[in-house]
C-alpha cells in the first residue's frame, strides 16, 4: 500500500513539473511570437518620437535619395514627419486632417484622416484597429528584430504589405523598422533610432498653419 501511495505522489509531482515546463514554453513561445509583440506595443504605447532615415529601392528605375529626419505621434490620429534631407517636407496630421507641406513647391495638401489612413503605416501609429485593417502574419526573425507582415485587406491600399521590425527594451517592445512595397514594385525602408516611447507632445507639434502665400489644395 504505501509503494503505491509513493508511486501515485511520483506520478502526481511528474504530472505537475510536466505541466509547468509545458506551461513555461508555451509562455516563452507566446512572449517571443511577433504578431503579440506588436499588439503589446499597440497597447502600451501611446506616443513616442525619434530620428528616422528612410531609403526606397525600385526594381524599375534608379535608387532615390536616402531622406532623413524627425518623427512624433500620439494616439488617436496625431502625427508629424519633418523631412530634412533631401529636401524639405512636413507631413502634419492633426487627427481630423492630413497636412502635406512641399516646402520647394510651396504647396500645401490637405486631405481628410479618414481617407488617408486607409491600409496605410500611418494607420498602425495612428490607433487604428489593425487586426480589422490588416491579415497580421509572424515571420522569421532577422536581423536581431522580430517581424510582422501587415497586408492590407482593403483593396484600395496603395500597398502590397507592410512589414514591421520590433525589438524589446526595458520600457517595453519598440517598433524600429518599416518596410513597405507599393503597387508599383517599389520598397521603402524607414529606420527609427533615438526612440523615445510615450514622451508627453505639446498638442501645438500637431497643428499646422500654411505659411502665407503658399498655394492650398484641399483633396476629398
Amino acid at each position: 500500500m504505501t509503494t503505491l501511495i509513493a508511486r501515485a505522489r511520483s506520478a502526481a509531482a511528474a504530472l505537475v513539473l510536466g505541466c509547468g515546463v509545458w506551461c513555461a514554453s508555451m509562455s516563452a513561445a507566446l512572449a517571443a511570437n511577433p504578431v503579440q509583440t506588436l499588439l503589446q506595443w499597440l497597447q502600451q504605447t501611446r506616443s513616442g518620437s525619434a530620428q528616422f532615415t528612410q531609403t526606397v529601392s525600385n526594381p524599375r528605375g534608379p535608387a532615390q535619395a536616402p531622406a532623413s529626419g524627425q518623427f512624433a505621434f500620439e494616439r488617436p490620429d496625431r502625427f508629424r514627419w519633418d523631412y530634412a534631407k533631401p529636401y524639405a517636407q512636413t507631413i502634419v496630421s492633426d487627427g481630423k486632417q492630413l497636412w502635406t507641406y512641399d516646402r520647394d513647391l510651396d504647396q500645401v495638401t490637405i486631405t481628410a484622416v479618414s481617407q488617408a489612413f486607409k491600409g496605410t503605416p500611418a494607420a498602425i501609429f495612428a490607433g487604428e484597429d489593425v487586426t480589422r485593417l490588416f491579415d497580421l502574419q509572424a515571420m522569421p526573425d532577422a536581423g536581431g528584430l522580430q517581424w510582422v507582415q501587415a497586408t492590407p485587406k482593403s483593396k484600395d491600399s496603395n500597398f502590397d504589405w507592410i512589414r514591421i521590425g520590433l525589438r524589446s527594451a526595458p520600457q517595453g517592445p519598440q517598433v524600429v523598422e518599416l518596410q513597405l512595397r507599393d503597387a508599383f514594385g517599389q520598397v521603402s525602408t524607414i529606420r527609427f533610432s533615438d526612440i523615445v516611447s510615450n514622451p508627453p507632445l505639446p498638442a501645438e507639434r500637431f497643428r499646422f498653419t500654411p505659411p502665407k502665400g503658399a498655394s492650398v489644395i484641399s483633396q476629398p
